[in-house]
């Protein structure tokens, strides 16, 4: 992030994000606008915890708003945008980056006996298995070049020659390195070996390396560095999201049902206005009036009948 960067996020922070809108239109910053940093408004920005650690995320290059921020909670807009839930992948991901290291540290631990003092037997034993490889490659190459020489092909003899002396050069850096690892005279003590010297043990939370009954000093530092906190804070805030938003997903499948409810409520009464209109249609198809009438064209009709019947009769 360069000095312009960063100044102009400094004033985007201090006069907003729209400082430079002309006079006239609109000045109005939404929850979701692009600019404006949505872990903040949530509760904070991870790239703020670890400023100057190994745990460095950078600076943001979003606006971190607090007006916005006292604003969200009582919002509309709150817990609908998905804000917390980007959090919360965001903060899972950094507390799984930080175990793989704190299983990283203890790997490098565990090779530590129980006295403190690193475990050096193994790694002398493979120093002196990789000499006598290249002893015995090296044999195999004397060989070939003086076989080469006898039959007079100088350039492979001259090559295999060469490939011999960068062998044993190698061998003598291997020698050279297990002459240090066996030589008993004191030196003075590296990192690694210092933790080799003193038990160590990896903070849970963090991380950290540290000394097994360090002075009391040292282990309040710790607890109270940026590292230690920062990552303290992720995993309480993880819990938090998680039970936030199951309460949103609650009061969201509550208003879905409500909205179910409503609905069926609503098709019931239809239901019923349908009925109440198929029964007056029905009552009215079975009026006095109407009985009345259907007996009177049915006697009608069967007189009808019975004049033509008698009209035939006559006839022939």
């Amino acid at each position: 992030m360069s000095a312009r960067d960063a100044m102009a996020a400094m004033l985007d922070e201090l006069m907003g994000p729209k400082r430079n809108v002309e006079l006239g239109k609109d000045t109005k910053v939404s929850f979701d606008d692009p600019n404006i940093c949505p872990y903040y408004l949530v509760g904070f920005c991870p790239h703020d915890m670890f400023t100057n650690t190994k745990a460095d995320l950078g600076s943001c290059l979003l606006v971190h708003d607090d007006n916005l921020r006292r604003m969200y909670p009582e919002a509309p807009e709150y817990g609908k945008l998905g804000f917390e839930k980007r959090l919360l992948r965001f903060l899972v991901q950094l507390d799984e980056d930080n175990m793989r290291r704190i299983r990283k540290n203890k790997d490098k631990l565990s090779g530590m006996d129980d006295n403190g003092r690193r475990k050096l037997e193994d790694e002398k034993r493979q120093i002196q298995k990789d000499i006598d490889d290249f002893e015995e490659e090296l044999q195999m190459l004397i060989k070939a070049a003086e076989e080469a020489g006898n039959e007079g092909n100088i350039s492979k003899c001259q090559e295999l020659v060469t490939k011999s002396e960068n062998l044993g050069v190698e061998k003598k850096n291997l020698e050279d390195k297990l002459v240090r690892l066996s030589d008993p005279a004191p030196q003075a003590p590296s990192h690694l070996e210092e933790m080799a010297i003193k038990p160590m043990e990896v903070c849970e939370v963090c991380g950290s390396m540290l000394i097994v009954n360090d002075a009391q000093q040292r282990v309040e530092e710790h607890l109270t560095g940026k590292m230690h906190t920062g990552f303290q804070k992720i995993r309480t805030m993880i819990q938090t999201l998680k039970e936030k938003i199951k309460e949103f997903d609650e009061a969201e499948e509550a208003r879905r049902e409500e909205r179910r409810k409503e609905k069926a409520s609503s098709g019931d009464r239809e239901d019923r206005d349908r009925d109440r209109d198929r029964r007056r249609r029905s009552s009215r198809s079975r009026s006095p009036y109407r009985s009345s009438r259907d007996s009177r064209s049915k006697n009608y009709d069967r007189y009808d009948r019975d004049r033509r019947r008698d009209h035939r009769e006559r006839r022939y």
